[in-house]
């Protein structure tokens, strides 16, 4: 018994140690904040988070970016792979924009790419990409996930660009026909003057995306809020219904018209009726077309 315990505390003092170590700062990479001056980016602190923030590698889901090493990948980005894939990575005839490659989405410091790279890929100066190190794919990675970091609204760098290039009459015909957008909006009720409310970025952000949730609190739930009716919880209890919480596989919660929040355990018996007034927004993310929003969004920005 003794010795138990003396291993539980001795596990107990080592994660302590390991627990101050991870929250601890962490220290610039190497060549410090100034590497890659005169290039044109002045870089900001190191971060934990996103945004093109510096500091170490960070977890797997949050990957970090070294700028350090991103200049380095930089390097390698111009000798081998610029001509087909852009500057920034945004790609050109010659290559796809690889920002929204999945491959390198899911790539943590060359996880993904490195294998995708030994397999053989064309470079511009026709060395095998399998002859890349893998301190150079490394680099490539974080150079990539600078770029990417970089068009983040949270970005020290990011510059709101004008993105109006549609055809504001096609959307008009898509807004009263194919999108189906008039059957729940009006350009002289819920849109009226919208483009004197908010910026070309925000619209095209709310229409793709409109925001949900259970309002502020004390106040009552906004429209578009998801709502759940629950019942056969218990025999002989009623339905409940309220705004939608939180609901996975195995319960759900919702806050019900007093403002308190509920949760219930789901069983073959309970039953879950859900109504989600963002449902037609969501079918569309399936159909609309690139065009169909910068048309939409041109259209949009007509009211004033």
């Amino acid at each position: 018994m003794m010795r138990s315990t003396g291993i539980a505390a001795l596990l107990a003092g080592t994660m302590v140690v390991i627990s101050l170590g991870a929250q601890a700062p962490q220290p610039p990479p190497a060549g410090g904040r100034g590497t890659g001056a005169g290039r044109g980016q002045t870089y900001p602190p190191p971060s934990r988070g996103g945004g093109g923030g510096g500091g170490a590698a960070g977890p797997a889901d949050k990957p970090l970016v070294d700028f350090a090493l991103a200049d380095k990948g930089k390097d390698v980005w111009i000798a081998e792979c610029v001509t087909c894939h852009g500057a920034q990575a945004r790609g050109t005839d010659n290559g796809p924009n690889l920002l929204r490659s999945i491959v390198f989405l899911r790539d943590r410091y060359g996880s993904e790419i490195g294998p995708f790279l030994k397999k053989g890929h064309p470079t511009q100066s026709g060395k095998p990409a399998a002859s890349l190190t893998d301190e150079q794919i490394t680099n490539i990675s974080h150079f990539l996930r600078k770029q990417l970091n970089d068009t983040l609204r949270g970005a020290a760098v990011f510059t709101v660009q004008d993105i109006r290039s549609g055809d504001a009459k096609a959307g008009a015909e898509y807004f009263n026909g194919a999108g189906k957008c008039a059957t729940c909006h009006s350009v002289t009720g819920d849109l009226a003057g919208i483009a004197g409310k908010y910026e070309t970025v925000d619209i095209q952000q709310r229409l793709l995306f409109p925001g949900g949730g259970r309002g502020r609190r004390g106040g009552p739930p906004p429209k578009s809020a998801v709502r759940v009716t629950v019942s056969g919880q218990d025999k002989g209890a009623g339905p409940v219904s309220g705004v939608l919480v939180y609901m996975d596989d195995f319960v759900v919660t919702l806050q019900d018209e007093a403002g308190v929040s509920r949760t219930f355990r789901r069983t073959p018996a309970l039953k879950v009726q859900k109504t989600d007034p963002l449902d037609a927004h969501h079918a569309l993310l399936e159909t609309i077309t690139d065009k169909n929003i910068h048309d939409l969004v041109a259209y949009l920005e007509t009211l004033k």
